[in-house]
């Protein structure tokens, strides 16, 4: 009577392992998944009056993240984006990254962050900050 059960528990025990094996996600395929469902919860969000963040997208080479925006209104027009902007913009998403302590996991597996802003009107890109190791 003791073997069977003994076999059993086993068995189990090993169907298990087979299961928590084949369940693990990669850490590069659980960034991919959680950038599908923050676009998916909460895209498009209103930064601001002129800029929706629309998408969050996981990328593999270089290893980060890229959140694109789109602008509208006022923000949406050529003569606006100049290398000062640019700059303003590269050191406001350097500070908010460097205090942002949810995005630790991704700042030591040295992600680089791209921010992406896209015009609405013309689809045009405007501006592409990248974030990487050395910024932040």
């Amino acid at each position: 009577m003791k073997t069977p059960n003994l076999i059993l528990v086993s068995l189990g025990l090993f169907m298990i392992s087979l299961l928590t094996v084949g369940c693990t996600e990669s850490f590069a395929d659980r960034c991919r998944r959680e950038a599908r469902e923050f676009t998916d919860k909460q895209c498009p969000h209103s930064v601001d009056a002129m800029t929706d963040l629309d998408s969050m997208v996981y990328v593999d080479e270089p290893q980060g993240f890229a959140y694109y925006y789109s602008l509208h209104g006022e923000a949406d027009a050529d003569s606006l984006i100049t290398d000062d902007v640019i700059e303003e913009f590269h050191t406001r998403l350097c500070k908010n990254l460097r205090n942002d302590i949810s995005m630790k996991p991704y700042k030591e597996r040295q992600f680089t962050f791209s921010y992406i802003y896209i015009s609405k009107s013309t689809g045009k890109k405007m501006v592409d900050i990248e974030l990487t190791p050395e910024d932040y």
